[in-house]
């Protein structure tokens, strides 16, 4: 009993249709690839035979007839059945490598073996094990742009070794390479050939390519036949040696379709008006309708933004006007401990005010620089308040340590009370929200001094009363 083909075409036919008549890319072909065999597909430019790989590998249903990978049609599977059968059984090997710039080597090799579900170490391994088949172990972490054509043909030949492919499908590896290139290709798909594991389908213009294979097919207007030698030649020898005898035997390209009507490329302006004048007033009549569209969105959208800034001043000038806040006083305790309370006030209780905080901040001058110190607030200042016509006191507390201070009056600390809010008119903080900064200063007299020290120094009269501090202007 014969062994089932890996890859089979049955009365393949690919039509596409043209102005001018229809396209045959592939016509009626039947194909048979068994496990583990080489087999080449030769032919003339515009022959067929990429549209023929295509056909085998999925990427496009035939008009007509059917095509099989492992037993089963392409036509007949799922969306996800095909993605995975073709990422799990199908190496495939563009004409251009089709490396992904942004990546580098080994990532561009791991790539599929992380899609078909294998885990980073696997897919790094396995990577590393073909950098290393295709003799560029060491440039692993090279960008496609950093590598020669040989070497991105030689990384693209093992990403699509990736996962073991039953098939590679490999269409001109070798078509725009150097000598030296083209022959690492060869030997390497040579190596694969030899191994018998892999089956390999490969489109070709290379005699020395074509040489490895057990089978080669020649395709000529979409057909497909046994290749003899005078077939196979390579165009570019067949072309020297006819133009060296002055005889040409048979067209070096592929004739047009015999379906296509004869027809002299037009130039006349008629033409032109009569092909082009429908596109072209589709597209005036498209971009017409375009900018009425777009001027009426773009006056809506202007209404909306003077709304919204007409929103934003009055919730600024509510949040800086509206609102006042200041220091309510300041209590020295038997402990030296420093009691201070601010207020928050709104000037204009029928527009809802709403703060987040305060966070309260100290800071005493010394050597000419603030220094904070530690503060306990005596609220919640994570929760949002409501500030109405009477006074909303807050308090905090610190203490005096026993160290210098500057004494810009003497007798008197200079302190800052810094506090720090965020306004909104809405009560659950959404909205316009301002970030408020105050900063309140004023002179705290020094638990440390005597009453008629400060007098004598400041040169008060003896019954002057010591404040207990003295509010300041900001600055």
């Amino acid at each position: 009993m014969s062994t089932p083909p890996i890859l089979e075409a049955r009365g393949a036919t690919l039509t596409y249709p043209t102005p001018r008549g229809p396209i045959v890319a592939v016509d009626d072909v039947s194909l048979r690839i068994d496990p583990g065999e080489c087999v080449a597909i030769l032919g003339r430019s515009g022959s067929g035979k990429s549209t023929l790989l295509a056909l085998l590998a999925g990427l496009c249903a035939p008009t007509t007839g059917d095509v099989l990978f492992d037993g089963r049609t392409w036509r007949e599977r799922t969306v996800n059945e095909i993605n995975t059968a073709r990422a799990t059984g199908i190496g495939l090997l563009l004409q251009d490598g089709g490396l992904l710039p942004g990546l580098r080597a080994l990532d561009n090799i791991l790539l599929p073996a992380v899609l078909a579900g294998k885990s980073h170490a696997e897919a790094v391994a396995r990577a590393e094990e073909l950098l290393g088949m295709v003799g560029l172990r060491d440039r692993w972490d090279a960008y496609p742009a950093e590598l020669s054509g040989g070497q991105k043909r030689r990384v693209a030949l093992a990403r699509a070794l990736t996962n073991n492919p039953a098939v590679i499908l490999a269409d001109e590896p070798t078509g725009d390479l150097d000598g030296m290139a083209a022959r690492e290709i060869t030997g390497i798909l040579g190596e694969i050939r030899g191994a018998r594991r892999t089956a390999i389908v490969v489109v070709t213009h290379d005699p020395a390519l074509a040489a490895i294979a057990d089978r080669r097919v020649w395709i000529e207007g979409g057909r497909c036949a046994p290749a003899n030698n005078e077939m196979a030649q390579p165009v570019a020898i067949s072309l020297a040696n006819q133009v060296e005898e002055g005889a040409p035997t048979a067209p070096v390209f592929e004739p047009p379709p015999a379906t296509l009507a004869a027809q002299r490329p037009g130039t006349a302006i008629g033409n032109i008006i009569l092909h082009w004048l429908p596109f072209l007033g589709g597209i005036a009549a498209a971009a017409a309708c375009l900018a009425i569209v777009d001027g009426l969105i773009a006056g809506k959208q202007e209404a909306v933004v003077q709304t919204v800034r007409a929103q934003r001043r009055l919730a600024e000038e509510m949040a800086m006007q509206d609102l006042r806040a200041d220091v309510d006083d300041v209590v020295l305790g038997p402990d030296g401990g420093v009691s201070v309370t601010i207020f928050l006030q709104n000037y204009r209780p029928e527009r809802a005010l709403h703060v987040l905080g305060p966070a309260i901040e100290v800071g005493i001058q010394r050597n000419g620089r603030w220094d904070n110190i530690a503060t306990v607030v005596g609220f919640d200042g994570r929760g949002i308040r409501s500030i109405g016509r009477e006074k909303t006191v807050l308090g905090a507390r610190f203490t005096i340590t026993d160290e210098r201070y500057d004494e810009l009056l003497p007798g008197y600390i200079h302190v800052r009370i810094g506090a720090a809010m965020v306004v909104s008119d809405r009560p659950d903080g959404t909205g316009d929200l301002f970030d408020r900064q105050d900063a309140y200063y004023i002179y705290l007299r020094d638990p440390r001094r005597q009453d008629d020290w400060i007098r004598r120094a400041n040169k008060w009269s003896e019954k002057a009363s010591i404040p207990m501090w003295i509010s300041m202007p900001s600055h």
